[in-house]
């Protein structure tokens, strides 16, 4: 299930992602994530992962490397919020990218958003 989160504001977007997130979810994703950078200029963006379904995350991944490859000059920064430890380290993994990216457990929650500010 993926769902904006009441917090975002102007360029600063989160998004809960949980159990199994579909392919064409995450297209959704990436049209809003789009039009958020047409609206602002550059985002930065706070993804929260609770209970993520692995495989779903996997089958995306072609989907969400894509859109990083395309908008990395509009992407400040990505927060990953997790304490799966599987996806933190993909997530540490994806630092080698071109976008700022730092993760956080959910007890560092209000520290993420503050690090996207």
């Amino acid at each position: 299930m993926l769902r904006q989160l009441e917090k975002s504001q102007g360029s600063v977007i989160g998004y809960s992602l949980s159990g199994e997130v579909s392919a064409d979810e995450y297209t959704q994703l990436a049209s809003e994530l789009r039009d958020e950078i047409a609206r602002h200029g550059t985002i930065r963006v706070l993804f929260r992962l609770s209970d993520l379904d692995l495989s779903s995350f996997f089958a995306a991944l072609d989907e969400r490397l894509r859109f990083v490859r395309e908008n990395r000059e509009d992407v400040e920064r990505v927060a990953v919020v997790t304490d799966d430890t599987m996806t933190g380290l993909l997530s540490k993994a994806a630092k080698a990218g071109p976008v700022e990216l730092q993760t956080f457990s959910s007890d560092e929650e209000p520290k993420a958003w503050a690090w996207l500010a």
